[in-house]
């Protein structure tokens, strides 16, 4: 595959890579390492990331497990005026809940909603199971081991 950027890079104008190339790239990527080398070519050839771009990183590293390379991303997103938009919120959201980070997760909710962007019916399916489930274990925290309300907290 660098082989074939390789040469595009090297016949010029007509040929060059553009960010749909090398969001091709990322997609097929498996390591990061991978990734900072396709962002390293971008940059030296002076491709600039779009929001489709962002969003892809975002959801690699949210894959990988690597949340401070996602929220890396997601600054250099906000500063670069490219997003935060549904869809890097949705990642986000879901990416999160995924590694059992509920509590960051309702964070990207909150401040997602009161951005005013709606969303999708999975993110909100999801957040109502979330809001559940603290319900549950605030209301759990006040039994005693026998599930009676403790006389503490009446």
């Amino acid at each position: 595959v660098y082989e074939l950027l390789d040469e595009m890079e090297m016949k010029g104008e007509d040929v060059l890579p553009n960010a749909r190339t090398y969001g091709y790239l990322l997609n097929s990527a498996k390591k990061p390492d991978e990734v900072y080398c396709i962002l390293e070519r971008m940059e030296r050839r002076g491709c600039k990331l779009d929001g489709d771009i962002y969003n892809l990183l975002l959801r690699l590293f949210m894959e990988w497990g690597i949340q401070e390379s996602a929220q890396s991303i997601w600054n250099d997103m906000e500063r670069e005026g490219m997003g935060p938009d549904k869809r890097s919120y949705t990642i986000m959201i879901h990416g999160l809940f995924e590694k059992g980070m509920m509590k960051e997760s309702m964070r990207y909710f909150e401040e997602m909603t009161l951005k005013g962007v709606v969303p999708e019916p999975r993110t909100k399916l999801l957040v109502d199971a979330m809001n559940i489930k603290f319900n549950s274990e605030d209301s759990s925290k006040n039994l005693d081991n026998k599930g009676r309300k403790n006389r503490k907290t009446i």
